[in-house]
């Protein structure tokens, strides 16, 4: 007859002809416990799904919108610097042809960061000389006259949008403000959209001979570089 007093539970130890190790009674019934909650966790992390942990700058970014943060400035920051604090562009211009070095802190804005471009918030008038539609970075060319003569400028129409002088030109925006160099791009980038989607119905309706006001900001690193100009306000005649 089995002798069923104590319940025996043979383990696999007979390596180098040793004999099989038994447990049985309460060291037996401790094991057995062990192995049942053992087997549920690993059946419990089976039908888990790991996610892999996002770093530190991803996450931020994920949090960011540099949409969201030109729009609350927009009309209440942006604007009112363009239309209120521009100065002529022939002024600036004239200026900046007797040196950038004393231009730039007269009339400019510049980052602390060594090696920055200054920036310029202008305004002014002039006639459409030409306007490209033909690329998607749109532009209408002007002449700007100034001592030494007329100087040729670049307006901006998009829908592409070079550079970050609008950025750049603002007082109010530093790099030390954002968490890293991703949202700073970021904000260029949606300055530039913001840009495009206010002024899209003023530029469809220029053409070449018509008279345009204009305000806006220009990047330069040196007195020779082209002027690339980025408008906020733009309209026919002596409107904007």
């Amino acid at each position: 007859m089995p002798d069923h007093a104590q319940s025996r539970w043979p383990f696999a130890g007979a390596a180098n002809g040793q004999s099989f190790v038994e447990f049985g009674g309460e060291a037996g019934a401790r094991l057995s416990r062990r192995l049942v909650v053992a087997g549920l966790l690993a059946m419990a992390v089976a039908g888990c799904k790991i996610l892999p942990i996002q770093s530190e700058t991803e996450a931020a970014q994920q949090k960011f919108n540099g949409t969201d943060y030109v729009a609350k400035l927009w009309g209440t920051d942006v604007v009112p610097v363009v239309r209120d604090k521009a100065y002529p562009i022939e002024t600036v211009i004239a200026a900046i042809e007797a040196g950038l070095d004393k231009a730039g802190p007269e009339f400019g804005h510049r980052p602390a960061e060594e090696g920055s471009p200054w920036s310029f918030v202008v305004k002014g008038t002039a006639v459409v000389k030409e306007k490209n539609t033909t690329s998607r970075a749109g532009t209408v060319l002007i002449d700007v006259t100034t001592p030494k003569g007329p100087v040729p400028v670049t307006i901006q129409i998009g829908p592409v949008i070079k550079g970050n002088s609008l950025r750049d030109a603002m007082p109010f925006i530093n790099f030390q403000n954002f968490t890293n160099q991703l949202e700073f791009a970021e904000v260029g980038r949606a300055f530039n959209g913001r840009v495009v989607a206010e002024i899209k119905t003023a530029v469809d309706a220029l053409a070449p001979g018509q008279t345009i006001a204009y305000s806006g900001t220009f990047s330069l690193n040196s007195a020779t570089d082209k002027i690339l100009l980025t408008p906020v306000l733009i309209g026919p005649g002596g409107t904007q």
